[in-house]
């Protein structure tokens, strides 16, 4: 069995071989893009009208906006009957009739001239061919075709009768085809050419490619068999009057010829009172009676060639004929109508009713249509509203008119609401960051904080404003665009209404004047509200998940601070400056001052300091690696930087003892100790551990007649 079918393998080549001998003319437009006649060297011709025919990817363009026609000459001497096919695709659809294509004797005379026009169903068009009429519609194949998609063109030319006929993807001669009726006389056909159709009437925007000419049908029909193929399902309007008519459409293709047949309710149609073109791609329902509503399909076949042949069903188009005339019925409103701040809504009315229904959506009771700013759809079933906020006219009520031809009907009331950014702990901000980068990880949603602006001075120049805010559970950067008046006090309480980003590895809780999504609010002033700064270890960088969650951007304090080369610097007016200081370990950190800062601009580094306080801060690119690099201590008042301790005085009455200090540039968190002994050991006093002032007093109520030692502690 395998030798049989080696051998017919070998005997169907050696004819397709000796039939491929009769091609004349062959083209793929293989060029570089260009004008044809530059691109070919030579092989096409310009031999009318501007030279501007052009390829484009491989394709020669046919376009109505140019005037270049083009021919090519034939290699070999043509027989009496001569065939051609090329690919062609239609980019936009023909506006009236005209021919593109044709054989040719010289630059006057053409035969079997290809045309261009419209469909019968919307968005398509047909092909058709004269035998040399150029003033008349040449005859169209009764075929609708689809823009954007490639057929293939078979063109025959009896050069004895003067017939031309047509095919579109034929398999065999025998396929549904159309010939010329018109008259003219014998001509030597020496060229193949392709016209621009731009004068009298447009034959759409063509594509054309893959260009043969051979002196039989064989020899031309190379492309390759298509299945039935559906490329525009059918269409129709989805309610009909009855006793008046309605149209619906089935753009398909395929191998050779292309039969159609309509079905209802899975019924094959036949012509009759109530259908016409039961077996074409449009099936027209004349005089339609309610019991022609339901589903409809069309089978499309393709070729009667048994090998070839396929079948594809359509996609159903639902038809219902109504008794009368009546307005739109809305049977509800739905959709997204409660949202968070900065994100979408959306509004759809469900309505029915005899065609055309047409949309309009308004405000609610002002019957004023919603502007453009926030909104798409307004005259469509779903009123798309971006950006939605309590304050900038997206929360409100919406209604929507549904008309038709018959009357109009108003919706119910659908409610917008928004909810306002959730007001959250600075400690749950810092978790909405990337676990290992400490970047935040999402810049849209909004946040509202409320907490003690901790810096002296704004760290920042021009329209904008950085400050730190901490509440009692953290702190960050709050970081203001668009205005130069949000200057807070040391000490505000302010609630502050923004988005989280990293700058500099900074989180940032930031806003815009402009945006009205974000927002600021100053609600009081009470210096003594401020966090009791946190002592901290020159070291506690080295823990870097402890830093992130916990500590920056909160008050934080060095204790034995050395200046060391830096004693007596005298800070800059005119730039920022980064400070290393050491403890009494040799471990270093860095202190940070702004030179916009006026308390510390100009002032004079000591040798030495009991304590720094300020907030933590980091200056690191995004990107570097490892994280834990770039802190420091940024200093916005200069009396932050402590060289004196706490003075102490004491009172003795009786069994008691009262311990009295004065008030100290930051509160700290105080302890007391006690001792016989005043080398020690010093333990810390039962009644009366630690408190938090600014200054303090402190009574011991268990001292007795013998001496006692104290003293007073700061982190």
């Amino acid at each position: 069995m395998k030798r049989i079918l080696l051998s017919l393998l070998i005997l169907l080549t050696a004819c397709v071989t000796q039939v491929r001998a009769q091609v004349i003319l062959q083209d793929s437009f293989p060029y570089s893009d260009g004008i044809l006649t530059n691109v070919s060297a030579n092989l096409w011709t310009n031999y009318s009208g501007a030279i501007d025919s052009a390829v484009v990817s491989g394709r020669l363009q046919v376009f109505g906006t140019r005037a270049g026609d083009v021919y090519r000459p034939f290699t070999n001497t043509p027989t009496s009957t001569l065939f051609a096919s090329f690919i062609v695709n239609s980019t936009n659809l023909p506006v009236n009739s005209n021919y593109f294509a044709h054989f040719s004797q010289n630059s006057s005379t053409f035969r079997c001239r290809v045309w261009g026009g419209q469909g019968r169903s919307p968005n398509t068009w047909r092909l058709g061919v004269s035998a040399g009429a150029s003033s008349a519609v040449g005859r169209f194949l009764p075929l609708d075709l689809a823009t954007n998609t490639d057929y293939r063109v078979v063109i025959s030319y009896d050069t004895n009768a003067f017939l031309g006929t047509l095919w579109i993807d034929p398999v065999s001669t025998s396929d549904a085809n159309v010939q010329t009726i018109d008259t003219v006389t014998g001509a030597t056909i020496g060229f193949f050419s392709f016209r621009q159709s731009s004068a009298n009437g447009q034959a759409g925007q063509l594509v054309v490619d893959d260009l043969y000419v051979g002196n039989s049908f064989d020899d031309v029909n190379v492309g390759a068999v298509k299945p039935a193929t559906v490329y525009y399902q059918p269409i129709a309007a989805a309610l009909a009057f009855e006793n008046a008519s309605t149209n619906l459409y089935c753009v398909s293709g395929g191998a050779g010829t292309v039969s159609f047949q309509w079905t209802h309710a899975g019924t094959n149609l036949v012509d009759d009172a109530n259908y016409v073109g039961s077996t074409s791609n449009v099936l027209s329902l004349v005089s339609a009676i309610t019991n022609q509503s339901g589903e409809y399909r069309c089978i499309v076949t393709s070729t009667t060639n048994a090998i070839f042949a396929s079948s594809v069903t359509s996609a159903v188009s639902q038809v219902t004929i109504t008794n009368a005339p009546i307005p739109p019925t809305i049977s509800g409103i739905t959709g997204n109508t409660n949202v968070s701040s900065h994100t979408t809504a959306t509004v759809t009315v469900l309505a029915s009713g005899p065609p055309t229904l047409s949309y309009q959506w308004y405000y609610y009771p002002s019957f004023v249509p919603p502007d453009a700013a926030n909104f798409s759809g307004q005259n469509a079933t779903t009123l798309t509203i971006t950006d939605a906020l309590p304050n900038n006219d997206t929360a409100s009520n919406y209604v929507c008119v549904v008309s038709n031809p018959y009357g109009s009907k108003t919706s119910a009331v659908a409610t917008v609401t928004v909810t306002p950014p959730p007001a959250v702990s600075i400690a749950f901000l810092r978790t909405l960051v990337d676990p290992t980068t400490y970047l935040a990880t999402n810049s849209t949603l909004r946040w509202q904080a409320t907490g003690s602006v901790t810096t002296f001075t704004n760290l920042t120049t021009g329209n904008t404003a950085s400050y730190y805010l901490q509440d009692s559970t953290a702190g960050l950067n709050i970081f203001l665009t668009g205005t130069s008046t949000f200057r807070p006090a040391q000490g505000d309480v302010v609630t502050f209404v923004g988005f989280l980003s990293s700058f500099n590895s900074t989180l940032e809780l930031e806003a815009d004047t402009t945006d009205l999504s974000t927002s600021y609010t100053i609600l009081s002033n009470n210096i003594a509200l401020l966090p009791a700064p946190r002592p901290i270890p020159f070291s506690i960088t080295n823990n870097l998940s402890l830093v992130e969650t916990n500590v920056e951007g909160s008050i934080v304090m060095l204790t034995n601070v050395y200046f060391g080369t830096n004693a007596g610097v005298v800070l800059s007016t005119a730039a920022n400056a980064t400070i290393i200081v050491t403890n009494t370990a040799g471990e270093t950190f860095n202190l940070f001052f702004a030179f916009l800062d006026q308390d510390t601009a100009g002032q004079t580094l000591p040798a030495f300091a009991n304590t720094v306080v300020g907030p933590l801060t980091q200056n690191l690119n995004n990107s570097t690696t490892p994280r834990n690099q770039g802190y420091s201590v940024t200093v916005t008042r200069f009396s932050d930087i402590v060289t004196n301790p706490i003075t102490v005085s004491a009172s003795h009455a009786g069994n008691s003892t009262t311990l009295t200090w004065g008030a100290a540039p930051v509160s700290y968190t105080y302890g007391v100790q006690a001792s016989t002994d005043v080398l020690g050991p010093y333990a810390s006093l039962t009644n009366k551990v630690h408190f938090t002032d600014s200054s303090g007093t402190f009574t011991d109520t268990s001292a007795s007649g013998s001496q006692k030692f104290y003293r007073v502690t700061t982190p």
